[in-house]
């Protein structure tokens, strides 16, 4: 016997029941810690690779300087940013949700956007990486017809953000957000009404 189907879910996917109350007792999505613990390795790998640059044989001071400099400095800042800082997230209230990116914000009210899915960034088993995607009404541009091709969808929320309080993924935020926005537009309906 299969999973009952559920209106909110990627299109063609089989999901479980799910208490709306839990998915709209959830009000914020945030990076982990995890992810920037990842985020400084990396960045520090190229600091690494910039000084191995610099006493090296041949050494190469001119280039492995500003390669290690610009390791390091990135090692700090992007995820003392995104996770520490808080600049990687996203907040739900019931007239819409707000996304904060590393440099921009973006307000959205829920009868603005297209239901949520999900997408994949590699099709490789260990590498795959699932994130949620929406339309926006009055999206245009090069960036959200490309995204568009990849996704389905113009606009994605941040990759990797998970929610704050309770374990999850992507499937879980995406759940979480149709159910934010379905209890909206039902709000929206029953005034209308």
């Amino acid at each position: 016997m299969s999973a009952p189907r559920d209106d909110r879910s990627a299109p063609g996917s089989e999901v479980p029941q799910i208490d709306d109350s839990i998915l709209l007792g959830m009000r914020s999505f945030r990076q982990p810690l995890w992810r920037a613990l990842v985020q400084c390795a990396l960045f520090l790998t190229i600091a690494g690779l910039g000084l191995s640059m610099v006493f090296g044989q041949p050494p190469r001071p001119d280039i492995g300087w500003p390669i290690a400099a610009v390791g390091l400095l990135a090692g700090i800042l992007v995820p003392g940013l995104t996770t520490i800082g808080r600049r990687r997230r996203v907040e739900l209230f019931d007239e819409g949700f707000v996304v904060h990116e590393l440099f921009r914000t973006r307000h959205y009210r829920w009868s603005e956007v297209s239901e949520f899915g999900l997408a994949t960034l590699l099709p490789g088993r260990g590498m795959r990486q699932t994130y949620v995607v929406y339309d926006a009404r009055g999206d245009h541009g090069a960036l959200v017809g490309f995204n568009r091709f990849l996704s389905g969808k113009g606009r994605s929320l941040p990759i990797g953000i998970e929610p704050a309080d309770l374990p999850g993924n992507a499937v879980t935020v995406a759940y979480a957000m149709n159910a934010w926005r379905q209890r909206a537009l039902d709000r929206e309906a029953g005034r209308t009404a």
